[in-house]
């Protein structure tokens, strides 16, 4: 039983730090997001007070497992981030591939203004 609020703090900290990725991805579906260090080019509010809990619990739940654990009780933050961090990849790469089709499509071209059919048209 001593285990018990611990993990259920970890699991819960880890859906929050998901739930707050996937909010900061929905406001920034064609920007390349961060992995690491630096900050999306749009970020919510909402997201600070989501992300505090989601921390705050997975730190709680840190605590309760090194009593039993000691110092590798931190490894036990891998799996609650290993979601967001592979999110996070998915998330990069769709908006790459998306960069590249634009960048090939000739529908994203503007039409050139000296035409001989006239400006806008081919």
């Amino acid at each position: 039983m001593d285990v018990l609020l611990p993990t259920l703090s970890l699991i819960i900290g880890a859906v929050l730090f998901t739930i707050s990725f996937r909010m900061v991805s929905q406001a920034n579906p064609s920007e390349r997001i961060p992995q690491l260090w630096g900050r999306p080019a749009r970020h919510p509010r909402r997201i600070h007070a989501v992300r505090a809990a989601a921390i705050g619990l997975l730190l709680l739940g840190v605590a309760g497992w090194s009593s039993t654990l000691g110092y590798a009780g931190l490894l036990l933050l891998l799996p609650a981030f290993l979601p967001v961090m592979i999110m996070n990849v998915l998330h990069n790469r769709r908006v790459a591939r998306g960069q590249r089709g634009q960048q090939g499509h000739p529908a994203a071209q503007p039409a050139a203004a000296d035409s001989p059919l006239g400006p806008g048209q081919r």
